[in-house]
């Protein structure tokens, strides 16, 4: 039987053998000059060329994933360098690899801008402003906008000038620069980037308020930056020596209109998600896709139309969030947050590693006079625009920045891939010298993230920085908050100040009037709020009023419900009796939770009917003749029994239950004048409920 079975494991082999061999076998014909290939079927081929770019996409994103992962691993390098930092290393070691060894050409792995601007940026731009905190932006927003546009134009006339001024001298080794050319690289070199900035300030947890003024200022200042580099990229299109006045005031308004239009673009799609989300409650499946979609839509018909799209989906997002969220359900809240989480996390570590994947290569023009005085003036004037407008904001602020806020402001000046991208993108035939700014931008980029990054966290420890409190405002603290906003806003409205309070006012009653009814699903005014709590309140406690009832049927006296405990016998040879309570609130349970017991006091003993006492009313009982001494005696007479008649009824039924134990017991009178006898003998013999009867064993 074995030599059968190795004969016909030879003959197998063999089989495969041959049909691997004729699989990619092919004959030639040559008929008439011509050549004709005939082939054959193919079991199996290799084709990465058709999935090379989606499986590399994939492979960055693992690859990314996986390095993440590592670092929150290793908490000792992760506590001393930032993870943005670590990225770059990886990104660096791996462009250092590929140049070494030649297995890809520079265009495969060097950051492409139009990749940048149109897939990574977006997620990362959506999911800052969707989760942006609105009160504390907008209790800054005069501080942001200062910084934003008045310090970025002020940096970059600052930086351009300087180096203009430095290319007279030997310092830059002879090199040439145009003023136009230096003005394009002032405007890309001066934006802040605020992945950087986020992933920095998130790290050493700042305070709200610091943490809401750079992190705005990064996310606004990107938009002007963009729109001036735009500007000046235009004009050095033009050419230098051709720029007329014309082109600057055309050039003026065009940076309004590009940043205006931007946030129009923005709220009109914001609206328009908020709308579509209306009616999405038979479909709750597509509620994320369609919020995403159109935020999307937002940013790429910004860039079609020439604006700033950074700003349109920073608008679209912050407007959107305030109704999106109470139209679609938890699942779909959950799952927007979940899925922009994610994208921004994924695509601002694909950025990291690909600005360390772009410095390795052969593009480079190293000019160290040129390096050296721009890193020099990017922090210089940043030190110096922010001690600038950080004084003019607090002219009007009430909470003052500090010189130690103004020192982080100033040192949290992160550059980032923004730079980096706008500096690729740069046409060489129209900027002569781009690789001399492709390499300036990176050594900024460096620097400002390894330097800066690193240490900012000690110099936040040095300085006592205020840390943000990691604890939800109690409702206590939320209420006062409400009450000391409608205390300004009235403070405001009397003496004649339009200050913030009242401006937030006005847009709160425009937003309940116009907006929300037309945005929300199920719009309630705070009346209608209000009822439906009662209500709900009211049905809770008509329910445990129906497993426990609480009010005899006979009149408005309340029970007094007896709960019964029932405790362990200490042994099984002599029981003990039950011991009863008198349980005072109705709905109060045996042993409640002590935290609970002022609520479930409240709860329950708000809604009872309490027995309201009769005050005396002089009307038709006495004439005006009365003596001023009786009618005050004869009133108080008349409120003392309304008022401890209850207690008679309480000593009566315990004297009448003593009677029938047949047990002596000293006997205590309730004192009551002569005047109410009547009344108590017919309080007396009221009928009382059954559920009423007071049973107390002794």
């Amino acid at each position: 039987m074995l030599p059968n079975l190795s004969k016909i494991t030879k003959q197998a082999l063999i089989f495969s053998i041959y049909v691997c061999v004729y699989v990619n076998a092919t004959t030639s014909e040559f008929e008439a000059g011509d050549d004709k290939i005939e082939k054959r079927y193919e079991v199996a081929k290799f084709n990465f060329v058709e999935v090379a770019n989606v499986y590399s996409i994939t492979l960055w994103i693992l690859v990314g994933s996986l390095a993440k992962i590592g670092f929150h691993l290793l908490h000792k390098i992760t506590d001393k360098i930032p993870e943005s930092c670590l990225l770059i290393v990886i990104g660096l070691l791996v462009g250092a690899l590929f140049y070494a060894t030649k297995i890809a050409d520079r265009e495969s792995y060097v950051l492409n801008s139009h990749t940048f601007f149109l897939f990574l940026l977006p997620p990362i731009i959506l999911e800052a402003g969707y989760f942006m905190p609105n009160r504390p932006f907008f209790n800054n927003v005069g501080t942001i906008l200062i910084f934003a546009f008045l310090n970025t134009i002020f940096n970059t006339m600052c930086i351009g000038l300087t180096l203009y001024g430095f290319s007279f001298t030997s310092l830059f080794g002879g090199t040439e620069f145009r003023f136009i050319d230096l003005m394009v690289f002032a405007s890309l070199i001066s934006s802040v980037d605020p992945v950087a900035v986020l992933a920095t300030f998130v790290e050493i947890n700042v305070n709200d308020m610091l943490y809401i003024i750079v992190f705005g200022e990064s996310l606004l200042n990107d938009g002007v930056s963009v729109v001036l580099y735009r500007l000046f990229y235009a004009f050095a299109e033009i050419g230098q020596e051709n720029i007329i006045a014309v082109d600057g005031v055309l050039g003026s308004v065009s940076f309004i209109v590009v940043a205006l239009g931007g946030t129009l673009i923005g709220l009109i799609f914001g609206v328009i998600a908020s709308f579509t989300t209306k009616y999405t409650e038979k479909t709750p499946v597509l509620e994320p896709l369609v919020v995403i979609t159109i935020a999307y839509l937002s940013y790429l018909t910004a860039e079609m139309t020439s604006t700033s799209s950074i700003l349109a989906v920073t608008a679209c997002g912050m407007f959107m969030k305030q109704y999106v969220e109470f139209n679609v359900s938890k699942k779909s809240n959950a799952t927007i947050e979940f899925i922009l989480k994610m994208a921004a996390s994924i695509m601002e570590t694909i950025i990291f590693m690909f600005m360390g994947l772009s410095t390795i290569s052969d593009y480079h023009s190293w000019n160290t006079g040129f390096v050296i005085v721009t890193v020099v003036s990017c922090c210089l004037y940043r030190f110096i625009g922010v001690l600038i407008f950080a004084n003019l904001s607090n002219l009007n602020r009430l909470m003052k920045l500090q010189f130690a806020d103004m020192l982080i402001m100033s040192y949290g000046g992160i550059r980032g891939a923004i730079a980096f991208a706008l500096a690729l993108v740069l046409d060489e035939n129209k900027i002569p010298r781009k690789k001399e700014f492709v390499t300036a931008t990176i050594v900024v980029v460096m620097f400002t993230v390894f330097i800066q990054g690193t240490t900012i966290g000690a110099l936040v420890k040095y300085l006592k920085i205020k840390r943000k409190e990691t604890e939800e405002p109690t409702a206590s603290a939320k209420l006062t908050n409400r009450l000391i906003d409608h205390v300004m806003s009235s403070l405001e409205v009397i003496t004649g100040i339009s200050g913030k309070n009242e401006l937030r006012n006005k847009v709160r009653r425009i937003d309940q009037k116009y907006f929300k009814p037309f945005l929300l699903r199920e719009f309630m005014s705070n009346d209608e709020k209000l009822l439906i709590t009662f209500q709900k309140i009211n049905d809770l406690n008509m329910n445990k009023m129906m497993a426990t009832p609480q009010i005899s049927s006979n009149s408005n006296e309340v029970k007094i419900p007896i709960e019964i405990v029932n405790e362990e016998p200490a042994s099984p040879e002599v029981p003990q009796r039950s011991k009863r309570r008198l349980t005072i609130f109705p709905g109060f349970g045996s042993s409640p939770k002590p935290k609970d017991d002022l609520k479930d006091i409240l709860h329950t003993a708000m809604y009872n009917r309490q027995r309201r006492p009769t005050l005396y009313t002089p009307q038709d009982e006495y004439s005006d003749d009365d003596d001023e001494n009786n009618l005050a005696q004869k009133r108080r007479r008349s409120r003392s029994a309304s008022v401890f008649a209850s207690n008679y009824r309480r000593a009566s039924k315990i004297n009448a239950y003593r009677r029938k134990s047949r047990v002596n017991f000293p006997q205590k009178k309730l004192s009551t004048d002569n005047g109410n006898d009547d009344q108590i003998s017919n309080i007396s013999k009221r009928s009382e409920s059954p559920e009423l009867e007071l049973k107390e064993n002794i």
